[in-house]
C-alpha cells in the first residue's frame, strides 16, 4: 500500500502535465486562427483599396484573389441594400466570416477552417476526457488511502488492546498466583477435614474447589485458546443444574421466573457450560434488582439448540463492548465474566449475541446439537 503512493502522485502529476499542455495548445491554436484570419483580412482589405484607388473593380479582384487562396472560399457585398454573392464564391454557415469596408463598398468574407475547428474540437474532447479519467483516478486514490489509513488505525488499536491486555494480564497473573497458594491451603485443609469426618458437603466443597481451581488456570492467562472436554450431553440437564442454586435468590427477591427447557444433544464440557448458564443468570438477576421477570427458554431449532435467557430491566447496552475483557457497567467489576462466557461459547462452536425488544433484554446463545 506504502508503494503505491509515490507511484498514484507521480501519475497525477504527469497527467496534470498533459492536461496543461492540452489546454495550452488549445489556446495557441485559437490565438494562431485569430492571427491568419486578421492577416488574410489586411491583404484582401489593401487589395480592394489598391483596386479602388487605381479605377478598378474590387469584385473582380476579389474574385480573382479568391481562385488562388486556400483561405477565402467565397464574399458578398452590399449594394442598394441588396447582398450580391461574388461568381465562384463558396458561401456557408459553417464559414468564418469578416466583414471589411472601403467606401463605397461593404464586404463579408468567408473563411474556410473548418477543419482547424475540427482539431481544436478534438484537443476539447480530449480535455474533457482527461478531466474525468484525473477526477475517477482522484476519487480512486482517496478511497485507497482511506482504506490504507483505516486499516493503519485499526492496526494501531489491535496493537494498544494487545498492549493493554498484557499489562493487565501480568497483573492478574500476578494476583492469581497468589490466590493459588491460598487454594492449595484450603486443599490440605479439606484433606484433613475428609480424614477426620466423612459428611456429604465435604465431597461437594472438593468439587467446587476443583472448578475454581481450573476457572484460575484458565483465566491466569487470557491470550491461551481455551481447553473443553466435550461429550454428549443434554443441554435441558446443564440449564436445570446452574438455575438450581438461584431458586431461593429468585424467592427473596421476588423475581418472577418462567422456565420452558426441551431437550437438546450438544457435544460440550458440562461444567464450563454450567458456568455460561450461571454468568449469564447472575448477570440478569444483578439487572433486574427484586421484582423484575427473569425467562429461560431452551429450544431445538434445526440442527441447532438456542438457549435464551430474558430480563426485564432494559438497561443500556453497548453491543460493541459488552464481551469484551475488562469492560464492565458495574462498580468494582473485573469486566471478565461475559468475556469468558463468550471464549466459553465459542470453543463450543457456537454463538452469543445480545439484544433489547420493546419488554426485554435477551441473551442468545446457540449451539450446534448433535
Amino acid at each position: 500500500m506504502k508503494k503505491l503512493l509515490p507511484f498514484s502522485f507521480i501519475l497525477f502529476l504527469l497527467l496534470g502535465v498533459i492536461v496543461g499542455n492540452l489546454y495550452l495548445l488549445h489556446k495557441e491554436l485559437e490565438d494562431f486562427y485569430n492571427l491568419v484570419i486578421k492577416e488574410e483580412t489586411a491583404r484582401v482589405k489593401s487589395l480592394v483599396e489598391g483596386t479602388l484607388a487605381g479605377g478598378g473593380d474590387p469584385v473582380e479582384a476579389i474574385a480573382s484573389y479568391m481562385e488562388n487562396s486556400r483561405l477565402l472560399k467565397g464574399a458578398t457585398f452590399s449594394l442598394e441594400g441588396r447582398e450580391i454573392i461574388i461568381p465562384g464564391s463558396d458561401v456557408s454557415d459553417k464559414f468564418y466570416k469578416v466583414t471589411i469596408e472601403a467606401a463605397p463598398f461593404k464586404f463579408t468574407l468567408y473563411y474556410d477552417f473548418h477543419y482547424v475547428r475540427e482539431l481544436n474540437k478534438h484537443i476539447i474532447y480530449i480535455l474533457l476526457s482527461l478531466f474525468f479519467f484525473v477526477s475517477l483516478f482522484i476519487l480512486v486514490l482517496f478511497a485507497i488511502l482511506r482504506e490504507y489509513y483505516k486499516e493503519r488505525i485499526l492496526l494501531e488499536n489491535e496493537k494498544k488492546e494487545r498492549d493493554r491486555l498484557e499489562s493487565i494480564n501480568l497483573v492478574i497473573h500476578s494476583i492469581l498466583h497468589e490466590v493459588k497458594n491460598r487454594l492449595n491451603a484450603f486443599r490440605l485443609l479439606i484433606y484433613k477435614i475428609e480424614r477426620a469426618c466423612s459428611v456429604p458437603e465435604v465431597k461437594v466443597l472438593k468439587e467446587e474447589l476443583l472448578n475454581l481451581s481450573r476457572y484460575v488456570e484458565e483465566t491466569a492467562d487470557l491470550r491461551k485458546p481455551l481447553t473443553v472436554d466435550k461429550e454428549k450431553l443434554n443441554l435441558k440437564s446443564v440449564v436445570d443444574s446452574a438455575l438450581a442454586p438461584f431458586r431461593d435468590l429468585f424467592a427473596s427477591r421476588e423475581i418472577r421466573v418462567q422456565v420452558s427447557l426441551n431437550d437438546c444433544c450438544i457435544e460440550g464440557d458440562f461444567e464450563k457450560l454450567k458456568s455460561v448458564v450461571v454468568d449469564v443468570l447472575k448477570n440478569a438477576v444483578e439487572a433486574v434488582k427484586e421484582k423484575g421477570e427473569i425467562e429461560v427458554e431452551l429450544i431445538k431449532k434445526g440442527d441447532k439448540c438456542i438457549l435464551e435467557i430474558r430480563d426485564s430491566a432494559l438497561k443500556p447496552l453497548d453491543r460493541d463492548k459488552i464481551f469484551s475483557p475488562f469492560f464492565s457497567t458495574k462498580k468494582g467489576g473485573f469486566g471478565l465474566g461475559l468475556y469468558n462466557v463468550k471464549r466459553i461459547v465459542e470453543a463450543h462452536d457456537g454463538r452469543i449475541e445480545v439484544f433489547q425488544t420493546k419488554k426485554r433484554t435477551v441473551f442468545r446463545l446457540t449451539f450446534p446439537s448433535c
